[in-house]
């Protein structure tokens, strides 16, 4: 019976993992980690993991959500870039992602969603005619806007684990 409780704690803990590597390509790993810890509190009749963990962790999950459009599209604009790049760096770094994923799968999804969301902003600048070197800081304000807000958003979610999984052992 304790062997298939930590079998059972493993493959929860490498599925909210892998649930928050999509994190990176801007899908809702914070969500699928708290999904997984309702499920796995169902399983456990919710004794393990209680209604206040699970309101903790949804709390977390927003936050995570907060954090990340704070610091993609605010970070983007706070740099000069306009509204315009900051959605085109958001959408470029999920078609980038995807794009580079089935080319080179993980690596091409991580460099893709980066380098997405900087052509997204760069390409979309230099359309509405500004001058290179505004589209630039543009694009390189979006790369870092969304670094910062995957990095907020990975630090949320494991956290969510961290307190998931505390809960199991």
């Amino acid at each position: 019976m304790v062997a298939l409780k930590i079998a059972g704690i493993i493959i929860l803990a490498l599925l909210m993992i892998g649930a928050l590597g999509t994190v990176i390509i801007g899908l809702p790993g914070t969500w699928i980690v708290f999904l997984l810890a309702i499920i796995a509190s169902a399983i456990g009749g919710f004794k393990q993991i209680t209604f206040w963990i699970l309101l903790l962790l949804f709390g977390l999950a927003v936050l995570g959500e907060i954090l990340e459009f704070l610091f993609g599209y605010f970070g983007t604009r706070k740099m000069g870039a306009s509204k315009k790049a900051s959605w085109s760096a958001l959408i470029c770094g999920i078609l980038g992602a995807i794009f580079l994923s089935g080319i080179v799968p993980i690596i091409g999804t991580i460099i893709g969603a980066f380098v997405g969301a900087f052509l997204g902003a760069f390409l979309i600048e230099l359309v509405w005619e500004r001058k290179w070197r505004e589209a630039l800081n543009a694009g390189i304000s979006a790369l870092v806007g969304r670094l910062s807000s995957v990095v907020s958003k990975i630090a949320v979610g494991s956290a969510m684990i961290v307190i998931t999984i505390s809960q199991l052992v």
